[in-house]
């Protein structure tokens, strides 16, 4: 081993301190196997580093990916709430909600309908589909309104009875994003979460549930035999038909259901009072105000709806529609008229802008006869 130098003795101690051997640093060989294990573990490490990552990119791919379309699976992507107008989380918020909500639908207005849901009823069903169901299969009694009876809030829930002419339903609200939204009842939330559209469409065809092409009403009972004011049958080509201003009484099928009908007058050109439920483009409304009198023995209750026609001058056809104008107060869903009392109410009818209307038929809804009046 060689030695350096031997230095001088200190001057403090006048000793020779202890030779040391000369440095000669050397790198520490080290073992194959160590170096191979440490190769291996920056490579584990970067392999799971780069797993990782790709993890968090598929992760990130799906909830992208499931928050825009629909996947194999046929879930609905989650739906994003549509801004409302604040409302009021009272009774008369939700009521007007309820109303509005109500309205859209029976102006056939799917779209802005599906945009007062709650996020859960959308989340069920996409827009566009939900548009799609009804444009090939309109609903029976598109035009004719519900009529909220009662609203009865519960924190964040609301319960909402109305009626539809003689049917009565009672629908769930609930309070989201500062606005009451429509929440879908469980029976349609299992068919949207279970069917396609075409699947949809297909059983609503063959239950019969499906309107005609134009939407319209097709609740009024079958034609039968007119009512007129006339001569005796020998001379019944000589009928005549009464006046705006004349009474006709019409009997039902049940005995002691008769009521007189009188034409109180015609609105040629009525304005809708609803910024919701308004004429389809080309067309327009017009209405006739009726005084119904109970001349029977029995309560007379009806849909004055139901039993009225209005015919126009090519002799085509029209359904009333439940649209509320300024002109006056319509009849609304159902009548019940004690014996002796009366009604009073508009019936509006929806007609091309060209169309003019000629007559009007009325009479009790299960009813034979029909008053037949003149409009002009």
């Amino acid at each position: 081993m060689a030695y350096g130098p031997v230095p001088p003795p200190h001057h403090a101690t006048g000793r020779y301190p202890v030779r040391q051997p000369m440095p000669q640093p050397q790198p520490m060989p080290q073992p194959q196997q160590r170096r191979g294990g440490s190769a291996l573990a920056v490579a584990t490490i970067a392999l799971a580093v780069v797993a990782l990552l790709g993890v968090s990119v598929v992760a990130t791919l799906m909830v992208l990916d499931s928050a825009t379309s629909t996947g194999s699976s046929g879930e609905t992507p989650e739906a994003v709430l549509v801004d409302l107008p604040a409302q009021e989380q009272t009774e008369a918020g939700a009521r007007a909600a309820a109303q509005q909500a109500f309205d859209l639908y029976s102006a056939g207005s799917y779209g802005e309908f599906w945009d007062r849901w709650s996020a859960q009823s959308q989340s069920l069903i996409p827009r566009d589909d939900y548009i799609s169901v009804f444009e090939q299969c309109p609903q029976a009694a598109q035009n004719l309104r519900f009529t909220i009876d009662s609203v009865t809030v519960d924190g964040t829930g609301a319960k909402v009875n109305a009626n539809r002419l003689i049917a009565a339903f009672t629908f769930d609200f609930t309070y989201e994003g500062q606005a009451w939204r429509y929440v879908l009842p469980a029976d349609q939330q299992q068919e949207y979460r279970t069917k396609n559209v075409d699947q949809l469409v297909q059983e609503r065809r063959a239950s019969g549930v499906c309107g005609g092409q134009d939407g319209g009403l097709r609740l009024t009972p079958p034609p039968t035999p007119s009512f007129v004011t006339q001569t005796p049958t020998a001379q019944a080509q000589t009928t005549t038909v009464a006046k705006v201003g004349e009474t006709i009484t019409v009997k039902g099928l049940q005995p002691g259901v008769e009521v007189a009908v009188t034409l109180d007058r015609f609105i040629g050109n009525a304005t809708p009072s609803s910024q919701f439920l308004k004429p389809k483009d080309g067309n327009r409304y017009v209405a006739v105000e009726l005084t119904v009198k109970n001349v029977g023995q029995e309560v007379y209750t009806d849909s004055p709806i139901v039993g009225g026609a209005l015919i126009d001058s090519e002799g085509r056809q029209h359904q009333p529609t439940l649209a509320e104008v300024t002109e006056g107060t319509s009849f609304g869903g159902s009548i019940t008229v004690n014996r002796g009392d009366i009604r009073k109410g508009l019936i509006v009818f929806e007609v091309p802008a060209s169309a003019t209307p000629a007559k009007l038929q009325f009479g009790v809804a299960v009813g034979w006869q029909k008053g037949e009046w003149a409009l002009f």
